[in-house]
C-alpha cells in the first residue's frame, strides 16, 4: 500500500472479545496485533445482503492459494471481492483452514463450563446490528500459524507476529465487519495467552 492512512475511527478490542463496525467501499481497515502472537478471527458481510459474506472455501479456488497474500482479495460466497490485503508487516500467517473456536471445541479440549469463543463473539456482535444467523461462516484467521505438514496433517503453532505488526485490508464493497480477539488458551493458537488488538478504519 502506498500513501497515508487517514484515520476515521479507532477501537481497542480486549482479549477474548469481539467488535462489529461498518465500512464503505474503498475504506481501509488496519488491524494491529498489540502484544504479539494474537490471532484475529475476521468476518465480512455484504452490507446490503448479509447472506453474502467472506467465504474461505470460495476464496481459495479464486486465488489458487491457501489464503490471500499481499495484493490478493478475499471473495464472497458469490465469488465477488469483498476485501483486499493491501499491507502486511507480519510474517504473513493468515489461515483459512480452521473453523472458529466454539463451545463444543472447548469441551473437546477438556474445558468444563463456559469459555469465551470466537463463534459466540461473532453472534453477539451481529446481534448488535440486528443480524441473526443460524450458522457460523468460517473466519479468515489473521495472524494465525496453523501449519500444514507435507503429509497433510496440521500443526498448531504459536503465531510469529510481533507487537505492533499489522495488516491493512481495503473494503471492495460496503460491508459489516466482525473481528474477534481469539480467546483460545487451550493450545498454542494464541501462544498460550490471549491478548487484545486494535482496529482502525481509514481512507
Amino acid at each position: 500500500m502506498t500513501g497515508s492512512f487517514n484515520l476515521k475511527a479507532s477501537h481497542d478490542v480486549a482479549a477474548r472479545t469481539g467488535l462489529t463496525f461498518s465500512v464503505k467501499s474503498g475504506d481501509l481497515i488496519r488491524i494491529t496485533d498489540l502484544e504479539g502472537a494474537q490471532p484475529v478471527d475476521f468476518w465480512a458481510f455484504n452490507a446490503e445482503n448479509h447472506l453474502e459474506f467472506l467465504s474461505c472455501e470460495h476464496t481459495k479456488p479464486s486465488i489458487e492459494k491457501l489464503f490471500p497474500h499481499l495484493g490478493d482479495a478475499a471473495y464472497t460466497n458469490r465469488r465477488r471481492k469483498i476485501v483486499t490485503l493491501v499491507a502486511d508487516t507480519s510474517p504473513g500467517q493468515h489461515d483459512m483452514q480452521f473453523a472458529a473456536c466454539d463451545p463444543t471445541r472447548y469441551a473437546e479440549l477438556g474445558v468444563d463450563g463456559e469459555h469465551a469463543s470466537c463463534q459466540d463473539n461473532l453472534h453477539k456482535a451481529l446481534a448488535g446490528i440486528d443480524i441473526v444467523l443460524d450458522f457460523t461462516p468460517q473466519p479468515w484467521n489473521l495472524f494465525t500459524n496453523f501449519f500444514i505438514n507435507p503429509d497433510g496433517t496440521f500443526s498448531i503453532r504459536a503465531p510469529e507476529s510481533k507487537a505492533g505488526d499489522y495488516v491493512v485490508l481495503r473494503a471492495d464493497m460496503p460491508a459489516h465487519i466482525v473481528v474477534s480477539a481469539c480467546p483460545q488458551d487451550q493450545n498454542l493458537t494464541c501462544g498460550g495467552k490471549p491478548t487484545g488488538v486494535r482496529v482502525e478504519v481509514g481512507s
